[in-house]
């Protein structure tokens, strides 16, 4: 046996071990449920639509793999049997999702989905009558589950407000809780047609892009958002309130292409920014930033909201540049959390991963990984010092290659990093390291300074070559890798072509 097979067989031992090691974690598989609500046959004003709307819904729901519960025209005892029984189901290994199609009311900022036995004399009848939403949002803030989505197909006319003296139309604006996506079929305070066929557009939009494979939750109503303001001519704006901490799509797999998915935000978001432009509320500013935080109008929308602000001391430039230069401010906290867009050569469309800070302890940062290309709650623990991390039972990417080396220390131009094996299909590259200064590079989540690292290198197997390059760049304003790009050849043809771009982040105060 020759010497380079004997060298290739203890690289691959040595990869292999050293891959073992660094996988530590779990992958879990969430249990999908939903509650899907029609309300339509009300003893005052019925409704032509939310029924079917609800058996639509539900059918795509069961599609994409929810349990689902489906229950039409619910008087208030059985709406709060309904929701009571939901609650009970609700767990850190849920993905949540309800869906109420009926009238629905605003009250001091407080919105209330009508039973169909409801008969409202006056506006102090409304809490009595309806039921409060707050009431399921604190089941599922309570249940801790990592997706709760909330859809309100319920911004239809006030059938009571002559009676009741309401004067508020449409549902109120409300923050999601934490780990939540409130949509609406409208905008806050207007209202949304019943529709004029078996199902109101918002619906039948929404029926269909849900189950567009691996189309992040996001983008899904993005899509529904544009396809109804076309329709509606701009008269119906859907709208959405998120604060979502993962990744999600009701059917894994991999995203449309980068230039569709672009093309759907941009005719969205001008949507969004043109149901707002005249508004006079800070809250609907930080809905659109919260959604569009790089978009064509967030410097006028972070102008606008500043008029609502109170700014804040901005501290001393001594006092910031000795904060600075500790090691700890380069160390992440719990709850902070990057999304990142990657895309591959070999795979047509977009793949979207998040993670998210659980713990920062002596052996490394432990964290949650979320993707849209499956359903599973992926946690790891990722040592600072230098080396390849794989996340446990995930190849559709390559592994990450040490994203908090800055917290390890301060990178400097021309600082060598030690010899990294990584293995390449039948082969274990050694890959060598070099710092080669700051750079300044542009991705989704904006423009950052950046410490710019390079891996290189070369092995041969069976007769042939495999070189393989990694380029990344990490920025102390993110604390974590902004952009990453992979490529590698076996002989002269290229096997792998990735690319990690940062597209948003979150960092604790």
């Amino acid at each position: 046996m020759s010497r380079w097979i004997v060298a290739l067989l203890a690289l691959l031992l040595l990869g292999g071990a050293q891959a073992a090691e660094r996988t530590r974690g779990t992958a879990v598989t969430e249990e999908r449920i939903a509650l899907v609500i029609g309300n339509a046959a009300y003893r005052t004003d019925p409704l032509d639509n939310p029924v079917n709307d609800a058996r639509l819904i539900a059918t795509s729901l069961k599609q994409s793999g929810f349990a689902v519960a489906l229950h039409e025209n619910l008087d208030r005892r059985a709406l709060i049997e309904a929701l009571r029984d939901f609650g009970t189901r609700l767990g850190e290994n849920t993905i949540a999702v309800l869906y109420y199609a009926g009238h629905g009311l605003q009250l001091r900022d407080r919105n209330y989905l009508i039973p169909v036995d409801a008969e409202i004399r006056s506006e102090d009848e409304i809490p009595i009558a309806g039921l409060d939403l707050g009431f399921i949002l604190g089941r599922m803030s309570a249940a801790r589950s990592r997706i709760n989505i909330v859809i309100l197909d319920a911004c239809r006319n006030n059938p009571f407000a002559g009676k009741s003296g309401a004067k508020a139309q449409g549902l109120a604006q409300m923050d999601a809780p934490i780990g939540t996506l409130l949509a609406y079929a409208t905008a806050p305070g207007k209202l949304a047609a019943d529709g004029s066929g078996a199902n109101s557009l918002y619906a039948a939009h929404l029926a269909r892009h849900l189950l567009t494979p691996g189309l992040p939750v996001e983008h899904v109503f993005k899509r529904v958002r544009e396809g109804v303001v076309r329709e509606t001519r701009e008269q119906q704006v859907p709208w959405e309130s998120s604060s979502l901490q993962g990744e999600f799509a009701f059917v894994p797999g991999v995203a449309a292409t980068r230039e569709a998915a672009a093309e759907v935000d941009a005719a969205g978001e001008l949507a969004f920014w043109n149901s707002i432009q005249a508004s006079t509320r800070a809250d609907e500013y930080r809905a659109y930033l919260r959604q569009y935080p790089n978009g064509r109008f967030a410097a006028l929308a972070q102008t606008r909201l500043a008029a609502f602000t109170v700014p804040t001391p901005t501290p001393p430039p001594a006092a910031t540049a000795q904060a600075g230069a500790t090691r700890s401010d380069a160390l992440p906290r719990v709850g902070d959390t990057w999304r990142y867009r990657v895309q591959d050569q070999f795979r047509i469309g977009d793949l979207f991963l998040t993670a998210k800070v659980d713990a920062v302890t002596a052996e490394g940062i432990a964290e949650s990984w979320t993707t849209t290309s499956d359903a599973k709650l992926r946690t790891t623990l990722v040592s600072l010092e230098p080396g390849f991390h794989a996340l446990p039972g995930w190849t559709l990417t390559p592994p990450e290659f040490s994203p908090y080396l800055l917290a390890a220390g301060g990178l400097k131009a021309g600082q060598a990093i030690p010899e990294q094996p990584r293995r390449v299909e039948q082969a274990v590259v050694p890959l060598r390291g070099r710092v080669e200064g700051e750079e300044e590079v542009v991705v989704a989540a904006g423009r950052f300074k950046a410490v710019k690292l390079v891996l290189r290198g070369r092995s041969t197997a069976r007769g042939g070559s495999v070189s393989s390059e990694h380029v990344i760049w990490y920025s102390p304003q993110v604390k974590r890798t902004v952009k990453y790009t992979v490529a590698t050849h076996v002989g002269n043809a290229l096997r792998e072509s990735t690319s990690f771009e940062l597209v948003e982040f979150r960092l604790n105060p």
